[in-house]
């Protein structure tokens, strides 16, 4: 059955979670199903590490040399928090001259990104993939902007819930479910004195 929204709750560790089937057309990557991704509100863009995706070392190597070669696909440098100055240096003079081979750092842009919430199914242009890199993958704000989210305590279920909808397909059932978890009241009441 299709679902009309997202309902997703806050996990014993803080974070909101799901797990999706993916599809990447531009590396022929059609409809994996059951991968677990996070939902970032302060990550900017989707990250992928493609070995999130069942695919080997081995497999993601060729992929990534294959990018390297490819001029056409756009290449990235991206750090993580805990990265060294002296680290970060040395990145980008190999990422100047060419040496993604040698660079963890690195992301390629692909195109047509998929993911199917069990029915929502939320679409980008182009994604970022991280050939070495294997941590979680990262739904960001250029994905979670395209829907109204709500997080907050569910006064159904007594627990911390993300509840979404795309804009595009914004429903009686969502705006429903939104009210009894939330207990949502007439929006348009203007206080008499704004600065109060």
């Amino acid at each position: 059955m299709k679902n009309n929204f997202i309902l997703l709750e806050l996990n014993h560790r803080n974070e909101i979670r799901a797990d999706v089937n993916m599809t990447i057309k531009s590396l022929d990557i059609t409809k994996i199903g059951h991968i677990n991704v996070k939902i970032d509100t302060g990550c900017p863009y989707t990250s992928i590490p493609i070995r999130k995706l069942g695919i080997s070392n081995e497999k993601a190597w060729l992929m990534k040399l294959s990018d390297c070669a490819d001029p056409s696909i756009r290449k990235e440098i991206s750090f993580g928090v805990n990265d060294s100055k002296e680290k970060r240096e040395a990145d980008k003079e190999k990422f100047k001259t060419g040496k993604y081979m040698e660079l963890q750092s690195v992301t390629f842009e692909h195109k047509d990104l998929e993911i199917d919430f069990e029915g929502i199914c939320l679409k980008k242009d182009s994604v970022k993939i991280s050939y070495d890199r294997s941590g979680n993958i990262l739904i960001g704000m250029d994905l979670l902007s395209q829907m109204d989210i709500h997080i907050g305590k569910s006064k159904i279920l007594g627990k911390t819930i993300f509840l979404a909808c795309p804009y595009v397909s914004m429903n009686a059932y969502y705006l429903h479910t939104l009210n009894e978890h939330f207990d949502l009241q007439d929006t348009s009441f203007k206080p008499q004195n704004p600065l109060i």
